[in-house]
């Protein structure tokens, strides 16, 4: 190995960007005394509610409990099921074994790893029945439902379709968007197209509040729900309590934002277009230095809106490329850039082989992702000389 071309210091493939006025915004809270929920969360929720355009928005803990909450308020029971993509994080099928309920996965299209309409009516076709009012799991005869899209690595699915296909079905649209902010699908935001849009602020998104995320609703009542079950299913939050008196109206959950984290999510939320254009141009200076490389495929922006570069993801075909993704990964890591997966398809886990007994061989598309697919390095603050390591790295490999 060339060691000329060898980083001193490693690159992870993603790193927050904290400026100091979020470290001051973030003091402020803990100088108030009041650092769990309160006025910063409420602020945080309004503003992040203008800025997608939805008319209700609660904040939580984490994405995976606002999927959560998301299944709850619509009543998912195990006697359920829910459709999503076999392409994602644990945490969207994860939480719909926490009703008992059976996840049910569909492939995902060759071009952008993503549930799309025609996925989705594959398995409908192959794996439910319909009865003119009920779909059911030809598997199990649970009720389907809830049908969970997910956005991925800042590509939209094409919800208009999908929605269509959902009412025919009388199924919920619930959106996993933890890739998807600020993504636009067909001129408006993700955040406003599914019956529920559930954000992740972790420390490798768009935004990050550290661990922390958003629901995004126009469905009142369940918004109402949400918010009473995101703690204790009390009936009134801490901050806006008429003294010491409340009611517990149901068996909730500890689910909510502190102000500490709103604190910094006011912030982000302020330098998130700035946070995009860094993005953006990275990985538009990937695609013009990697465009004449042989046997990868490279990612392309949005047809459909704007991508939200959460992730620059490529796929190396081991057919034509001089070494395989695994090959490549190993020699950027001695070269110390990192790399990441998205994602191990869930049906590779051992605990949904074990429990639902998928079979691999319905995911033909998926399996292939599984063995081709890398993400390089992609966060605002890389420098430019960050960017240049990581096109020499990945060019000296593939040549």
């Amino acid at each position: 190995m060339n060691m000329l071309t060898t980083r001193k210091t490693f690159l992870p493939f993603a790193l927050p960007s904290i400026s100091e006025d979020a470290i001051e915004e973030v003091a402020q809270v803990l100088r108030s005394g009041w650092v769990t929920s309160g006025p910063k969360v409420k602020q945080f929720e309004m503003e992040f509610g203008d800025f997608v355009g939805s008319k209700e928005t609660i904040a939580l803990n984490s994405a995976t409990a606002g999927l959560h909450l998301a299944l709850e308020a619509i009543g998912m029971t195990g006697a359920d099921a829910a459709i999503t993509s076999a392409i994602t994080f644990t945490a969207t099928t994860e939480v719909i074994c926490y009703f008992g309920a059976e996840p049910i996965l569909t492939d995902v299209d060759p071009k952008n790893n993503l549930l799309t309409p025609e996925t989705l009516l594959q398995t409908i076709t192959n794996k439910c029945h319909w009865n003119g009012k009920t779909l059911t799991s030809k598997k199990t005869g649970k009720t389907i439902k809830a049908v969970l899209p997910v956005h991925l690595a800042g590509y939209t699915c094409d919800m208009e379709a999908i929605i269509d296909i959902a009412k025919k079905y009388n199924l919920f649209v619930i959106e996993d968007a933890a890739h998807a902010f600020p993504a636009v699908h067909k001129n408006k935001m993700i955040g406003i197209w599914g019956d529920f849009t559930v954000f992740s602020f972790y420390a490798t998104k768009g935004i990050t509040t550290g661990e922390g995320g958003m629901i995004t609703t126009n469905h009142k009542e369940a918004a109402e729900r949400i918010r009473k079950m995101r703690l204790h299913g009390i009936n009134r939050d801490a901050f806006n309590r008429p003294g010491w008196y409340y009611e517990v109206v149901d068996a909730g959950f500890k689910y909510n934002m502190t102000d500490i984290a709103a604190a910094l999510g006011v912030v982000q939320l302020k330098e998130s277009h700035a946070f995009w254009d860094r993005r953006t141009s990275i990985a538009k200076h990937y695609n013009d230095e990697f465009k004449t490389l042989k046997g990868i495929k490279l990612p392309k922006c949005d047809e459909n809106g704007i991508h939200s570069w959460h992730l620059y993801r490529i796929e190396v075909d081991p057919k034509i490329a001089k070494i395989g993704r695994d090959s490549l990964v190993e020699e950027l890591k001695e070269r110390n850039i990192g790399t990441s997966l998205h994602f191990i398809p869930i049906f590779e886990h051992p605990y949904y082989k074990k429990t639902f007994k998928y079979d691999r061989k319905e995911y033909p598309n998926a399996c292939k992702m599984y063995d081709r697919s890398v993400s390089l390095p992609l966060f605002a603050g890389m420098t430019d000389s960050d960017v240049k390591d990581v096109v020499d790295a990945v060019k000296i490999c593939l040549e």
